[in-house]
């Protein structure tokens, strides 16, 4: 409606003056004034569906020097732990002094993406000179403790523990203080339990450290050494994938799961065409995900995989398998590259219901895709830039509480990353990117 007359009585002399009946003495009142209609109450425009694979928000750590994100885990309370590294912008020649080198990061953020903490631990020279933290992998326990793995050259304290020239892992409070420190062999998987302690697959070897960080036990499994990807569980068994050579000219890959002395439970032989792991996680419900790329051939259960790549230069593809604990194939899907590049370095994260997400890198950036619980592709989103190059990386995601997918990746120069607003670095800055599931 767009005006009306108020009155019932108003309208009713109205039409008796207009028909002339109300002879001389009839009235003459004005009629009443015309009010506007009040329609319904103004509502704020209703804000866009965010379908699956959008932002909900991305966040930028501009920060001086060089970043980079290495892993990024739930806190179990909505946000998220990340853990990265800083570098001066401009590195000290190898005859300098200066004592500047990569820090290790630790950052908490919240459900919002903001800072809650920053923790950075600065490493200094060693004999050699060199003072560089590489950060390797992360834990987060239910307990809310952090563990971190890594590599050192030069020397760090961490804690009451001084850790020189040595891959390491350590635990830190959950607002990031050192709690202990421990060098090791080359770090593969780190599982912390629910009563503090961490299990720990270094080199050839499997140990179990208690809450103050003393060796309970170690367990050698010589088949660590031939695995690429490995995860444990919280008894200490291991599950295993990597690549067996059949002859000089020759590999099969291979996943197994041993107990935690090291017996082999079950194996499983994934060919023709040897595939390259690079991760292994278990499902919510005790199954397996496994992610890597290959070429040729692979014969995974009832279904036969083939690269299906978008450009005819591409010869390899992104693959995920999945199995239950007895390690039967569940499906396996072959993820394609829509640019030029191989890919690698495949990360994986499960959610709740047993589905998963993937994301790998090529020569243009990266590609992030969302599995379904049967491995179907429910959707896939490029992080690239134009002209081609690796100026815009996503590292690691992982699940939130209350299943929506965090991202965090490095970029330069000024990027969109799905908002209306561009962020610019200053070098090589941090982004964080909490998406529709």
């Amino acid at each position: 409606m767009g005006r009306w007359r108020s009155g019932a009585a108003g309208l009713v002399l109205g039409v008796w003056t207009a028909l002339g009946c109300g002879g001389s003495g009839a009235s003459t009142e004005d009629p009443l004034p015309e009010e506007e209609d009040p329609g319904t109450t103004p509502h704020p425009p209703t804000p866009p569906t965010l379908e699956p694979g959008d932002a909900r928000w991305t966040v930028h750590s501009r920060t001086v020097g060089l970043q980079d994100a290495v892993a990024v885990a739930s806190d179990g309370l909505g946000g998220s732990v990340l853990l990265g590294s800083t570098r001066p912008t401009s590195t000290p020649d190898a005859s300098s002094t200066d004592t500047s080198g990569t820090a290790l990061t630790l950052t908490h953020h919240d459900g919002a993406g903001q800072v809650l903490w920053t923790r950075s631990f600065v490493p200094e020279p060693s004999e050699s000179g060199t003072a560089q933290a590489h950060a390797q992998l992360l834990a987060v326990s239910s307990e809310g403790e952090l563990f971190i793995a890594g590599k050192l050259e030069g020397r760090l304290r961490l804690g009451e523990t001084l850790i020189t020239d040595s891959h390491f892992v350590a635990k830190l409070a959950s607002d990031g203080t050192p709690r202990w420190a421990r060098a090791t062999g080359t770090v593969k998987a780190l599982t912390p339990d629910i009563e503090g302690e961490v299990l720990v697959a270094h080199g050839r070897l499997v140990t179990r450290y208690d809450t103050r960080g003393t060796a309970r036990w170690s367990q050698e499994m010589p088949a660590l050494a031939s695995a690429s990807a490995v995860a444990l569980d919280s008894d200490g068994g291991a599950v295993l994938a990597g690549q067996r050579p059949l002859s000089p000219v020759e590999s099969i890959g291979f996943i197994a799961r041993l107990s935690p002395v090291g017996e082999v439970y079950w194996e499983l032989e994934v060919g023709p065409s040897a595939p390259s792991f690079t991760q292994v996680i278990f499902a919510a419900d005790g199954g397996l995900r496994l992610a890597g790329d290959f070429q040729g051939t692979l014969h995974w259960g009832g279904t036969v995989l083939k690269p299906t790549c978008a450009t005819e230069s591409c010869s390899r593809a992104t693959l995920v398998l999945a199995a239950d604990a007895a390690g039967r194939p569940l499906w396996g899907h072959a993820l394609a590259t829509p640019t030029t590049g191989e890919p690698q370095g495949a990360r994986l994260a499960a959610d709740e219901g047993g589905g998963a997400a993937v994301l790998w890198r090529h020569g243009c950036g990266s590609e992030l895709a969302r599995l379904s619980p049967l491995g179907e592709l429910s959707w896939q989103t490029p992080y690239v830039t134009q002209p081609c190059d690796e100026s815009l990386r996503l590292r690691d995601i992982t699940f939130l509480s209350g299943g929506d997918l965090l991202g965090t990746g490095v970029f330069s120069g000024t990027r969109a990353l799905g908002g209306e607003e561009p962020f610019t670095s200053d070098d090589a800055d941090v982004f964080l990117q909490r998406l529709v599931p």
